[in-house]
């Protein structure tokens, strides 16, 4: 599952609106000021209007301002909104997609990471991303007080373990069984 650029984009236009208040903002100004592409933002404010999350006025005085409540739109809903549904593989959102889905182990671990994923997007509302920024107590929790998230790829468990890929290899195929 991919953050999309067009996702990027529509939670700096909601930021944008947020910070505005019940003041309208447009859509040139928030382009500007996020560095979005004018022509791409109108195209995601469409999308952001349909969602209800946004409302528009035309005219000198017009632009955009938020039609919801923050403390009640969570981040998954913006997601979902802009993208459709959020998942890590399209076989675990749906049936039709692949024969082989009723049969498949990796099917059910494909449908509990979107469980996780959605979760975790769904346990954050525009209002607390934009008030408590990376001071969240979901961020911390997962990230920790320091905010560090380590990436281990295989090649540094080897390396931090002192041994050779073929040891790695064959201790993980032992300790498989």
């Amino acid at each position: 599952m991919d953050v999309t650029r067009r996702c990027d984009y529509a939670c700096r236009i909601l930021r944008a609106a947020f910070e505005s208040g019940e003041q309208y903002v447009s859509v040139s100004e928030i382009s500007e000021k996020e560095d979005i592409p004018y022509a791409f933002a109108r195209s995601i404010q469409h999308d952001l209007v349909k969602g209800g999350l946004i409302k528009t006025v035309r005219g000198a005085r017009g632009g955009l301002v938020l039609n919801c409540d923050p403390a009640e739109v969570t981040l998954l809903d913006v997601l979902e909104a802009v993208q459709g549904p959020v998942s890590v593989a399209l076989c675990s959102v749906d049936p039709e997609y692949c024969e082989k889905q009723g049969g498949c182990a990796y099917n059910r671990v494909w449908q509990g990471a979107d469980k996780l994923l959605n979760d975790y997007f769904a346990s954050f509302t525009l209002s607390d991303i934009l008030t408590l920024g990376d001071e969240h107590p979901k961020i911390i929790e997962v990230l920790g007080p320091e905010g560090q998230y380590e990436k281990w790829t295989c090649t540094q468990r080897i390396a931090s373990s002192g041994g050779s890929a073929a040891e790695s290899e064959a201790t993980d195929r032992v300790e498989a069984v």
